[in-house]
């Protein structure tokens, strides 16, 4: 029995507890180097991973999201960049996240809501899996692949993936998502020739499908 707050009760056989990640920061004794961690033992850092302290910097899971382990490699190629060099010109704008579930998740680049209270003028874009020959050649058929991209400019603004191999496909959408000026644009997708039957043929009914939703 699970007593809520509001004095609620719920009954159930299991209980998923989904917290999160969180720094594992209690015993470095912070306090005396004069840094204190958030209430998820997470600490600040600017755009070069230092802390508070600039001689103390810090990556990976103790500065909170994406808190992946690919992530806390290139930060701490940027952080050590910064050390020796004094700047920091890796591009850890586009980093992609991945939940390793059954189907798998995985995205990159913005969301809905985050376009929507920046106020940008989007379009979406799907691909369903059960629509494509590879899917249904695997029996992998649940899933879907979803493009965000800017109604005017067309240019690629998040790549969201579910279903098998979803942590894979999202690289393909990351690569455009990094370009710049007219390299990243949806157009790439439309006019790019995929093998056939694949997975990664879902990028360009993606893009066809969000295309046809501007006129």
């Amino acid at each position: 029995v699970l007593h809520l707050k509001s004095g609620k009760k719920l009954k159930t056989d299991i209980l998923l507890w989904a917290n999160g990640r969180t720094g594992n920061t209690d015993e470095l004794g912070l306090d005396g180097l004069g840094l204190a961690p958030d209430s998820r033992g997470n600490l600040a850092v600017n755009a070069c991973f230092q802390t508070e302290q600039p001689h103390i910097y810090a990556v990976g899971d103790v500065i909170g999201y994406p808190a992946l382990a690919s992530a806390a490699y290139m930060q701490g190629r940027a952080a050590a960049s910064h050390i020796v060099d004094g700047e920091q010109t890796l591009p850890l704008a586009h980093i992609p996240t991945g939940i390793y579930t059954s189907p798998e998740i995985s995205s990159v680049g913005q969301t809905e809501r985050e376009l929507t209270a920046a106020s940008i003028p989007y379009e979406v874009g799907h691909a369903h899996f059960k629509s494509l020959a590879r899917a249904q050649i695997t029996g992998q058929a649940v899933g879907m692949l979803k493009l965000l991209f800017h109604r005017d400019t067309l240019q690629i603004l998040g790549v969201h993936c579910f279903g098998a191999n979803a942590s894979e496909i999202v690289h393909i959408g990351q690569a455009i998502l990094s370009q710049t000026g007219e390299a990243n644009s949806l157009m790439y997708f439309i006019n790019t020739t995929f093998n056939y039957p694949t997975m990664a043929e879902a990028y360009r009914v993606a893009a066809l499908n969000g295309y046809n939703r501007l006129f």
